[in-house]
């Protein structure tokens, strides 16, 4: 096993323990396990700031707009209105990110950073993972909080097809259980056999407590809101999910 993969404290269940059922498919986060998020949206705020002569850090700019991004996913899935975008996620948390600008952002600025997201830089490993997950014969397939015409943009940057493009547009937002109920359904699988592979800490959670297998690529060391729904296997990079997948 590689030494990356590591069982969590307590996420294991008591008593006997029983045989994993065989995994039949695969789906990745986008924004978080497969690409670097914030390497491109610094690009995007550097370009935005040298523009307006402006001496801001891009790199904090980037982690403050990731992370009020996030923030909106979640009190959006608790607000009893129509669904919300991602596009509109987008824009408000950069407009929230950027407000004390002088003048204000214009809505050319705004939709240069929006595209930022469909031009993110994947992750190093990324290609080689998918390809052989591709070569195992899994349904591989995405389970992501972007848009789809965002996400097919975006994942053209990667060498392998995706089976399913699975997007929570038109819903709530992970890590609501509606989202992996859609997903079961699209993939037509049973919840133990499909492994899915989280980038966030909520997402993480979400699908452990939703009782999907979860292994969590967990590139910052952070925790899970609530270590109740710790998922069994954590590791550093994407090589460490190959571990957990049936031989070709």
């Amino acid at each position: 096993m590689n030494p990356a993969l590591t069982p969590q404290p307590g996420s294991r269940p008591s008593g006997r323990a029983r045989t994993p059922s065989p995994i039949r498919a695969v789906t990745f986060d986008v924004y978080s396990a497969l690409f670097d998020t914030i390497s491109g949206l610094r690009f995007a705020l550097s370009a935005l700031f040298r523009a307006r002569g402006l001496a801001l850090d891009p790199g904090a700019a980037a982690a403050t707009w990731r992370q009020r991004h996030m923030t909106y996913l979640l009190v959006a899935n608790s607000l009893d209105r129509e669904p919300a975008t991602n596009r509109r996620a987008l824009e408000a948390s950069a407009q929230q990110t950027l407000h004390a600008l002088t003048p204000p952002l214009t809505a050319a600025e705004l939709e240069r950073l929006v595209s930022a997201w469909e031009d993110l830089p994947p992750h190093p490993e990324a290609g080689r993972v998918l390809a052989e997950v591709r070569r195992r014969t899994l349904i591989l397939a995405t389970l992501s909080n972007g848009d789809r015409d965002m996400l097919a943009a975006l994942l053209q940057h990667l060498p392998v097809a995706f089976d399913h493009i699975v997007s929570t547009e038109g819903g709530k937002f992970k890590p609501h259980p509606s989202v992996y109920t859609a997903a079961l359904r699209i993939l037509g699988v049973p919840r133990e056999e499909l492994l899915h592979v989280a980038g966030s800490a909520t997402d993480a959670a979400g699908a452990t407590a939703f009782g999907l297998q979860t292994i969590w690529v967990n590139r910052t060391q952070d925790t899970v809101p609530d270590p109740r729904f710790a998922p069994a296997h954590v590791v550093s990079d994407l090589i460490g999910v190959l571990d957990l997948l049936p031989h070709a």
